[in-house]
């Protein structure tokens, strides 16, 4: 799996998902968010841009609550967006729907 974040010119991060998200990931996606995350609370936002995802399991769904738990609580949104058929399959099974904004 490969894992990115980029900040848009308006300074909102999007991390790019690529291949699994699994319990193998863990520790590079908490790394990922430990460095890019920071201070959000002026922004609206985080994205996560999932079209090249092609494997959740519980850990990876985990791991996004991770990310929504710490963007709330500095009064910021999560988005999870361009979802692959697969993603977007198992996130509307688990009703990622309430606690995600899944396009």
């Amino acid at each position: 799996m490969q894992m990115d974040c980029r900040k848009t010119t308006n300074g909102t991060p999007v991390f790019y998902l690529s291949g699994r998200l699994d319990f193998s990931r863990r520790q590079e996606f908490l790394d990922l968010l430990d460095r890019f995350l920071g201070d959000v609370s002026a922004l609206a936002e985080v994205r996560v841009d999932c079209s090249q995802l092609t494997y959740l399991d519980s850990s990876g769904l985990g791991l996004l609550l991770v990310l929504r738990d710490r963007a709330r609580s500095q009064g910021c949104a999560v988005a999870l967006v361009d979802c692959s058929q697969g993603a977007l399959e198992i996130l509307n099974t688990v009703q990622f729907g309430r606690l995600f904004r899944v396009a």
